[in-house]
C-alpha cells in the first residue's frame, strides 16, 4: 500500500515508519526541512520525502505517487502563554496544513484517512473516558486539533472518504520526546535533579508497540467492509498508574536509589493533568485492538534502550 504519513520524524512516526516497511508498504513523508532526523535515519534511503517548506503545490505529490491512505501524525504543541506567531504556527500545522492534504486526497481519490488526536480534548473530570465523554479542551493546542477533525467529519460525510481519529493516552517507549518517563530514567541513569509534583495523578501509560499496533489495526478497518462511518477510538490501557508507582517500577528496574528524583518540589498546576481513566472498549470491539504490553514489561523495555 502506498501511505502518505505526517509526523514521521517524530515518536510514534518513527516506530510505525518501522512497522510499515516491514509490512512492505510504500512511504511518502511529508516533513519540515528543519525537521531533525534522527529518529528515522536507518530508515531514510527507504522512503520517498518531501519538505513541506519547500512545497507550492502537494498536488503534485498526490498525482506522482497516488498515496491510498493518508496517516496524520503531525502537530506543534506550545505552551501558554501565548504569542500571535505561537497561535499562527499552530493553525497552520494542525489546521490548515492537514485541511489542505483532504482538499488534494478527495480531488486524487485517497481512500482512507487515518487522524491522530488527544486524550487532552476530553472533559477529564467525569470518571472514565469513553469516546462520548465530553469534549472539553485543555488549552489551545486540543482546540486545534479539534477543529481539524471537525473539518475530517465534513470530508467524511460530505465526500465519503473512509476516516478515523485515534485518540492516544500517554504513549511511551524508546526514542520518546522528553515526557514524565523518560525524565525520571534520565535522572536515574546520570544522577540528575529531577523536581516532580507529588506524583498522585493517574495516567493511561500505553506502551508504543501496541500504540503501532493501533494504526495497523485502523488501516485493517478501513480497508474491511467493516467500516460503515467516521468513527473516534480511544487507543489507552484501561490500567492507570499513578506517577509514583511508574517511579517505583523504575527505581527496581535500575537498581538505583532514586534520590535524584524529588516528589513534591514542585507545586502542582492547575493545568496539568490530575487523574486519567480511559475505556478502549470500542477500539477492542470494532478494532480488535487492545494494549497487551504490561506496564512493568514496556518500562523494562524503554529503560534498556536509554540505558544502552
Amino acid at each position: 500500500m502506498k501511505i502518505l504519513l505526517t509526523g514521521g520524524t517524530g515518536f510514534i512516526g518513527c516506530h510505525l515508519i518501522q512497522k510499515l516497511l516491514n509490512k512492505n508498504n510504500t512511504i511518502i513523508l511529508i516533513k519540515r526541512s528543519s525537521s531533525d532526523i534522527w529518529r528515522i535515519k536507518e530508515y531514510i534511503n527507504d522512503i520517498i520525502y518531501y519538505d513541506v517548506d519547500m512545497i507550492a503545490d502537494f498536488s503534485n505529490i498526490f498525482k506522482k505517487h497516488r498515496p491510498e491512505t493518508i496517516i496524520h501524525l503531525a502537530g506543534i504543541y506550545k505552551k501558554d502563554p501565548l504569542s500571535e506567531q505561537d497561535i499562527e504556527d499552530m493553525n497552520n500545522t494542525n489546521i490548515n496544513f492537514p485541511a489542505k492534504l483532504l482538499n488534494c486526497a478527495v480531488r486524487h481519490r485517497v481512500k482512507n484517512v487515518i487522524n491522530t488526536g488527544t486524550f487532552f480534548e476530553y472533559d477529564r473530570s467525569q470518571g472514565f473516558i469513553t469516546e462520548q465523554s465530553k469534549i472539553l479542551p485543555l488549552n489551545y493546542y486540543t482546540l486545534t486539533k479539534i477543529a481539524f477533525e471537525t473539518i475530517l467529519k465534513h470530508y467524511a460525510t460530505s465526500h465519503k472518504l473512509r476516516s478515523v481519529t485515534l485518540k492516544l493516552f500517554s504513549s511511551y517507549g524508546e526514542k520518546d520526546n522528553d515526557k514524565v518517563i523518560p525524565l525520571m530514567i534520565d535522572s536515574l541513569l546520570h544522577n540528575r535533579i529531577l523536581l516532580l509534583g507529588n506524583g498522585k495523578q493517574h495516567l493511561s501509560f500505553t506502551y508504543i508497540e501496541d500504540v503501532v499496533k493501533a494504526y495497523m489495526q485502523a488501516i485493517s478497518f478501513l480497508e474491511s467492509d467493516k467500516y460503515k462511518h467516521y468513527e473516534v477510538f480511544n487507543i489507552c490501557d484501561p490500567k492507570s498508574y499513578s506517577i509514583i508507582d511508574v517511579l517505583h517500577r523504575l527505581i527496581k528496574i535500575s537498581s538505583r536509589d532514586g534520590k535524584s528524583i524529588q516528589l513534591g518540589a514542585r507545586s502542582f498546576s492547575e493545568r496539568e493533568i490530575e487523574n486519567v481513566y480511559a475505556n478502549c472498549n470500542k477500539a477492542q470491539r470494532i478494532l480488535g485492538w487492545k494494549p497487551k504490553t504490561p506496564l512493568q514489561e514496556g518500562l523494562t523495555k524503554t529503560y534498556r534502550y536509554y540505558k544502552s
